[in-house]
């Protein structure tokens, strides 16, 4: 597997702060997800990525090539959604992509527009002014420019902010299939919970540095140990209960009036087993999930300085 993505020891120096250094790497196929609060890193990161700034040390590559001195091989099937994106409001969705479409010499510039609203969810606001979407449309509207010319990689600065559910629904839908085929991502966001829906890898920062970076899933085997199962049932008997208790992974059960709290090893995720248990016994499974959110007490460990982690 090749590297689409390359920091080493990458540092960006600002008047008032320094950024880095960066040890990054994003294998093809891979959905990375930068996480931190506001002014963390997370968006320069991106911004040296793409060679809109240099940086003051170190070394970044992008398909193999600096995207400073080899900018045209290092972007070629890179697609780029800003932050608050500034659209020009007087275009329609359509008009704006059969625009970019032109401009980056599409031949099936119509199948490619549509396909592209469609996958984001816009395809029946396609002739509504930008001016009267909503600001989670845009948003959603700029991710499909970045999927015209059929990208291998996507680049997205906080693709979820504004964003309803519904819309965040497709954005997970769209990027979960575009790794699926093989394409790689990567997006920031200050949403850890979104974040773990759909990256199999994270980078955290915090002013300006790494916290931890890797495998959501060997993260979390690594440092978390336990996690905790939230299940809403009816029909459950002490009978389910033991046969819920032997299977592997299940530590401790604990029961709370109409729900259930599973303790299980992080490593893993056994609510599938669970479910499918519970309704072979012809309980109502009302709901199944995780309390906690990984990420969240992954970043919570690192900010304290508990449980070993490292950059």
């Amino acid at each position: 597997m090749s590297s689409v993505v390359l920091f080493e020891r990458a540092l960006k120096r600002y008047s008032t702060k320094t950024i880095g250094p960066i040890d990054l790497i994003v294998e093809r196929g891979e959905v990375m997800g930068l996480i931190g609060p506001n002014g963390s890193g997370k968006t320069t990161t991106i911004r040296l990525m793409l060679g809109l700034i240099k940086p003051s040390a170190g070394r970044v590559l992008l398909n193999g090539f600096s995207p400073f001195s080899k900018r045209v091989e290092a972007l070629r099937g890179v697609g780029y959604s800003p932050e608050l994106p500034n659209l020009p409001t007087f275009f329609t969705p359509r008009e704006l992509l059969m625009l970019i479409a032109r401009e980056i010499g599409l031949s099936a510039q119509n199948h490619e527009v549509e396909d592209a609203l469609e996958r984001v969810g816009l395809l029946e606001y396609s002739d509504t002014k930008i001016s009267k979407l909503s600001k989670g449309m845009v948003q959603r509207l700029s991710v499909a420019q970045a999927l015209l010319g059929n990208p291998h990689t996507l680049v997205l600065d906080e693709p979820l902010i504004g964003v309803d559910p519904i819309g965040a629904d497709h954005l997970r839908a769209l990027i979960s299939d575009f790794a699926s085929k093989g394409g790689t991502v990567v997006l920031s966001s200050h949403q850890l919970s979104e974040v773990e829906s759909v990256c199999t890898s994270v980078t955290a920062f915090r002013k300006g540095r790494v916290l931890f970076s890797g495998k959501v899933s060997e993260l979390v085997k690594s440092f978390l140990g336990v996690r905790t199962i939230k299940v809403d049932a009816l029909g459950v008997n002490k009978s389910i209960l033991e046969r819920v208790s032997a299977l592997e992974g299940v530590l401790h059960i604990e029961e709370d009036k109409s729900s259930l709290r599973i303790r299980v090893q992080a490593d893993r995720d056994v609510r599938a087993k669970i479910a499918r248990l519970l309704i072979e016994e012809g309980c109502e499974l009302r709901e199944i999930r995780y309390l906690d959110n990984a990420l969240d007490e992954l970043y919570r460990r690192a900010v304290l300085g508990e449980g070993g982690l490292e950059s």
